[in-house]
């Protein structure tokens, strides 16, 4: 991997190690107010000055983050394979393609995971998809444009928590607290599990079926004429594969 690359990686890392540290900090915070007696005990207003600090502190820091990663573009040019066959202005073009591609790759990798990480469900959405052998990357693309990660959403059809689970559904896979995030997950994998099976693994005839439920694709056999429904599979499909595309860059082939 060059040196572009890997300074952008270094950069990402750095904002999610922005967030641990938060998370970290915010918890021996908490450890050494349970740990006080009444006597020393910081009082309310002591104790969210404190986190308005720290929070200050990421806000800070992640902006830092932003400017060094719009001053430093990926140099692509090390990494774009000679073409002795082709013209220079057909090389420039290459080279920003693949530029753009990997831009892309890692604000969408990146940004999807330190959603996931902020609302607290990354190791539910890894626990549960090796459970049920569905790509995490799949569940956190499908989450991303079912909830955006709010443990709370509800649309007005009813569906419910992170995976907007309908009623029905909720009760089929056992899910008996739609907005438990670990209940909503399991639950929502294990239908796009059957989904999955039941289309012969096709990712786009399973998301089809997730938004318009499996009568409607057998009854067009394939994705339905529904315009809500094709923009859905096209936009998770979208960012499934900038995800697919930052692992191929992070394991150093473009």
């Amino acid at each position: 991997m060059t040196q572009g690359i890997t300074n952008s990686l270094n950069m990402t890392l750095m904002r999610m190690n922005a967030i641990e540290n938060s998370f970290s900090a915010l918890e021996r915070i908490s450890n050494q107010l349970s740990n006080m007696n009444s006597s020393s005990a910081v009082n309310n207003a002591d104790f969210k000055a404190v986190l308005d600090d720290k929070t200050k502190e990421v806000e800070e820091r992640n902006k830092i983050i932003d400017e060094l990663v719009e001053e430093s573009p990926i140099d692509v040019q090390t990494k774009v394979d000679s073409d002795s066959n082709s013209t220079n202005e057909n090389k420039d073009n290459i080279s920003q393609k693949k530029i753009d591609r990997i831009k892309d790759a890692i604000n969408i990798k990146s940004k999807i995971d330190l959603q996931a990480q902020a609302a607290n469900v990354e190791e539910l959405i890894e626990s549960f998809s090796n459970q049920y052998n569905v790509d995490s990357d799949f569940i956190k693309a499908i989450i991303k444009q079912e909830s955006g990660f709010n443990t709370k959403a509800t649309s007005p059809k009813g569906a419910m928590g992170l995976m907007q689970l309908m009623p029905a559904t909720a009760e089929s896979m056992g899910v008996t607290d739609a907005y438990n995030p670990s209940q909503n997950i399991e639950g929502g994998v294990k239908y796009l599990k059957g989904l999955l099976d039941r289309f012969d693994n096709n990712k786009e005839l399973a998301l089809a079926a997730y938004n318009a439920g499996p009568t409607a694709v057998k009854k067009y056999g394939g994705i339905p004429p529904y315009k809500e429904t094709q923009n859905y599979v096209n936009s998770i499909m979208s960012a499934y594969e900038q995800m697919k595309n930052f692992q191929t860059i992070d394991g150093g082939t473009l």
